[in-house]
């Protein structure tokens, strides 16, 4: 199934894919920066530590220390944000992904590595929905940190997946361009 940023032209691929990554690095930025206080000895990785809690218990265990905090505020900006930023990776590496198969000369492994960056982004917005609405309820343990923790883990695997399609083929086209001979 052809990806619909496959509809854009060749030449302006890869200045596009330039921008997004350079957006992307500033939206990492902001991330990391907006994650600070939500780091603790319960969340040593702030944010992805409630993410990947996977039991209620732990989950639990966050939420109480971040109100002890006061950062379930932070938590929830965080998870807002985390909206526009899913945006913008997933069309960075689907992107990268095609320009990469463009290099190439393939389209079949660029489209399902475009395809795995938009399935890490819906994922990642299930998964964020799931944490805000736990996040909100902050009550008796229940299965949603199973959910969250389950859907984290798709995203993350879809989003290794798409990245090292566009490593390895990009060190491959790089390669094939130095071995040409001028």
């Amino acid at each position: 199934m052809r990806h619909p940023l496959a509809n854009i032209e060749a030449r302006f691929l890869g200045p596009f894919t330039i921008r997004l990554g350079g957006l992307l690095v500033f939206a990492t930025a902001l991330m990391m920066f907006v994650d600070v206080p939500l780091q603790g000895e319960a969340s040593p990785h702030g944010i992805v530590s409630f993410e990947l809690a996977g039991t209620p218990h732990q989950a639990l265990r966050i939420l109480l220390e971040w109100r002890s905090r006061n950062a379930l505020g932070v938590g929830r900006l965080s998870l807002i944000v985390d909206f526009i930023y899913l945006v913008i990776y997933a069309l960075f590496f689907g992107t990268l992904a095609l320009f990469v198969g463009e290099r190439l000369g393939e389209a079949k492994w660029s489209v399902r590595a475009a395809w795995a960056a938009t399935a890490a982004a819906v994922f990642d917005v299930a998964e964020n929905g799931v944490l805000l609405y736990e996040l909100n309820r902050l009550t008796t343990p229940s299965p949603y940190p199973q959910v969250a923790a389950g859907l984290a883990i798709a995203k993350f695997v879809l989003l290794i997946a798409s990245a090292a399609y566009s490593l390895l083929g990009g060190a491959l086209a790089f390669a094939r361009r130095q071995r040409r001979p001028l």
